[in-house]
């Protein structure tokens, strides 16, 4: 079976300098749950450059021939091989299991914005963890040095929707640029022989 799921780099990616501007304008729901999936494609596509060459092997186990039971067919799978195979980082695996519950929690409930109280503990995780990621990022000069406003987001994450919108948007879209960069820098397994 062949690839069935976008190809995140040739249809999803809008190219670095337009991630702001194609998801800023999405409906909060909209852009946890777009968020969430435009991050899970773009791990199935650095995991397929790094596994061996064998693309039907590969889209099987990924399930992105659209075989949903598929051993890597889930977001969380893909967070946990993607740290397993060295792709991301513990810290990049922590905040984007915390995009993942806040999708969960935004795709399963009726009732939910950035200020229910079930999206505090996720939420305050994704800052805790972005805010620290943001600054070793800043620091190692992996991405530019412009200020987030960080203390702005904390003193209304959980009672004005605009800061953990925001909060999400800041961190899915420096995710997406960063695996735009990874992408050309995974190598592929190579067999034993």
């Amino acid at each position: 079976m062949a690839w069935k799921a976008e190809h995140w780099l040739e249809e999803v990616f809008p190219g670095k300098s337009r991630i702001y501007e194609e998801y800023r304008l999405l409906p909060p729901r909209e852009l946890v749950v777009v968020a969430a999936a435009v991050l899970d494609l773009a791990l199935a596509t650095l995991l397929s450059r790094r596994f061996i060459d064998s693309p039907t092997e590969s889209d099987a186990f990924l399930g992105v021939n659209g075989d949903g039971r598929a051993p890597a067919a889930s977001f969380g799978a893909r967070i946990q091989l993607a740290l397993l195979v060295g792709i991301i980082t513990e810290s990049d695996a922590e905040i984007l299991r915390a995009i993942k519950e806040l999708r969960n929690l935004f795709a399963h409930r009726v009732h939910v914005d950035f200020c229910s109280p079930v999206v505090q503990k996720p939420l305050r995780s994704l800052y805790t963890r972005w805010r620290k990621r943001h600054e070793a990022l800043v620091s190692a000069k992996l991405i530019s040095g412009a200020p987030c406003r960080f203390d702005e987001i904390e003193k209304y994450l959980g009672k004005v929707p605009e800061a953990g919108e925001g909060l999400l948007l800041a961190a899915f879209t420096t995710y997406h640029a960063y695996f735009h960069l990874l992408s050309s820098r995974i190598g592929r397994i190579e067999l034993i022989r």
